[in-house]
């Protein structure tokens, strides 16, 4: 399993998604993005959810992958 996350300043306000996550070894691309959201600010969503992404890819001692941004990414 692969999990990264944003450790920037806004990581809880700027969201890259989706991220695409693509095997160059395998043919495959995986598109991922983050979990929901849980923060309730009256009868709305409060739009804030930590930039964490979590995806399934498979080992090998030849096994490239690309992942490529949909925005700005992370510095940190």
């Amino acid at each position: 399993m692969l999990l990264f996350e944003s450790l920037d300043d806004d990581k809880f306000k700027r969201m890259v998604s989706p991220i695409y996550l693509k095997s160059m070894t395998f043919s495959s691309t995986n598109k991922i993005n983050t979990f929901m959201d849980h923060i309730w600010d009256g009868f709305y969503t409060g739009q804030l959810r930590m930039g964490r992404w979590p995806s399934i890819i498979q080992l090998g001692s030849n096994a490239y992958y690309e992942i490529a941004y949909s925005g700005t990414p992370p510095q940190q």
